[in-house]
């Protein structure tokens, strides 16, 4: 340990000490309740080099990742596609449908949640376990170091000393301080194509991100003009078509209107939108137009969050639909209300809006979508292209107006494929603990 001395016989517990800690309750599976049929850990959905089929951006390969089977809640997938928690810290919102509002949060919610087979009402259950594993704890067989040795080194406290609530809140803060360290290296070839080139690598002041597109297009076109633009290791010239289409928001054909919600320099704008997931995915079991046609109550009625809208679609749940940020939206503060828009407006026009995922190491990250439903990036890029005809046509309920604004083509896919293929980086040479 690391420890600065700050007082005659005092010592101030390591920052790296609460790391080493986070890492070892993040991969840690014992926390997860005895009465399901899995034992779970964080790490069990947020892979990174721990499984045979290849390096994730902290990322599992399924669609909907396993949750522990109870008979009090007969499931087996999680509600969503687990995103990566690489640049985590750096989202304002957490999950797709913005339930957490800190890292510390999602810990917490995590642990005491069906991902570790808990169910509600079972909270001080799973704090319980968790205090009583960590105190009990025999000693990790990699470095034989205990839970309350390594709590004393990144505290200063024995977890034993102190009550339920204060040991998950230092869990909650050692798992998040770990969660920080994990951030894409911005060392990709488009990364490297921007330095090159001597272009912004993000919008600037209050730039929009349309009108960061806009300059990047005009800056790369005056470089191919002069025949200075360069083109680094990994970035060819399907790539640059592909960029130019992405960063391109205006015109009738070959326009991805991409960088409207994925700007740059974490290809997200961490806001909410409505590309009509959810409206494809329920109408696919209930039937053509019947995510139309579902009631969905107003501001007034609504019980937020709704288990009736927060549920995958089935058969077997008639009437359930996954509703997304419609389900956390704070009516009163959310900067996402228009002027003079009603709490009823503003509530309908949040039906299945998702966070803007990270488009960083899509090649680590597959199915793609909060469903998980596509398992290619070129799948995923038809859906879009085909879900921004039916928006326009008016057949995607309150879709989103930059939906509207997509106008690819077939022979566009190819090579946005590839320029997103260029925001990958080397995940085994930058990976952390």
């Amino acid at each position: 340990m690391f420890l600065a001395v700050f007082g005659k016989g005092q010592a101030r517990p390591d920052a790296s000490a609460k790391i080493r800690l986070g890492v070892r309750l993040f991969r840690d599976s014992r926390f997860s309740s005895p009465q399901g049929d899995l034992q779970n850990s964080c790490a069990s959905c947020h892979l990174l080099d721990e499984d045979p089929q290849g390096m994730r951006a902290h990322t599992d390969f399924f669609s909907r990742s396993w949750v522990p089977w109870r008979s009090g809640d007969p499931r087996r997938e999680e509600l969503r596609n687990s995103p990566t928690i690489l640049d985590a810290a750096l989202m304002p919102r957490l999950h797709f449908d913005g339930e957490f509002s800190s890292l510390e949060d999602l810990v917490k919610g995590t642990f005491a949640g069906r991902p570790m087979g808990w169910l509600p009402g079972e909270e001080s259950q799973a704090f319980d376990r968790v205090r009583d594993i960590i105190i009990k704890d025999a000693g990790d067989p990699v470095n034989r170091s205990t839970y309350r040795a390594d709590f004393k080194a990144a505290f200063d406290v024995d977890p034993a000393d102190i009550s339920n609530t204060e040991v998950i809140d230092r869990v909650a803060t050692a798992i998040s301080e770990y969660m920080r360290t994990q951030k894409s290296s911005r060392t990709t070839p488009f990364d490297q194509f921007l330095k090159v080139n001597g272009l912004d690598a993000a919008p600037g002041g209050n730039e929009e991100s349309k009108e960061y597109g806009g300059r990047l297009l005009t800056s790369i076109a005056a470089l191919e003009r002069k025949h200075a633009l360069k083109m680094p290791s990994g970035f060819d010239s399907a790539a640059l078509k592909g960029l130019k289409v992405f960063f391109r928001t205006d015109g009738t054909v070959s326009v991805g209107n991409c960088v409207a919600c994925h700007a740059p320099p974490l290809f997200t704008d961490f806001s909410f939108h409505n590309m009509g997931i959810s409206q494809i995915e329920y109408d696919q079991f209930n039937g053509e137009g019947s995510f139309a046609e579902l009631k969905i109550p107003t501001a007034h009625e609504a019980q937020r969050p709704s288990i009736q809208f927060r549920e995958q679609p089935s058969k077997q749940k008639p009437g359930c639909a996954d509703l997304g940020f419609w389900n956390f939206v704070d009516l009163k503060t959310s900067a996402l209300r228009r002027t003079n828009e009603t709490d009823d407006e503003f509530l309908q026009r949040m039906i299945g809006t998702f966070k803007t995922p990270t488009l960083r190491n899509l090649t680590y990250t597959s199915p793609y979508m909060h469903t998980g439903g596509f398992s290619s990036l070129e799948s995923a890029l038809e859906e879009v292209m085909r879900l921004s005809e039916l928006a326009r046509a008016g057949r995607v309920r309150e879709a989103d107006d930059n939906l509207k604004k997509i106008k690819i083509r077939e022979a566009d896919i190819p090579t946005i494929v590839a320029f997103l293929n260029t925001l990958n980086e080397d995940l085994k040479s930058t990976k952390k603990y």
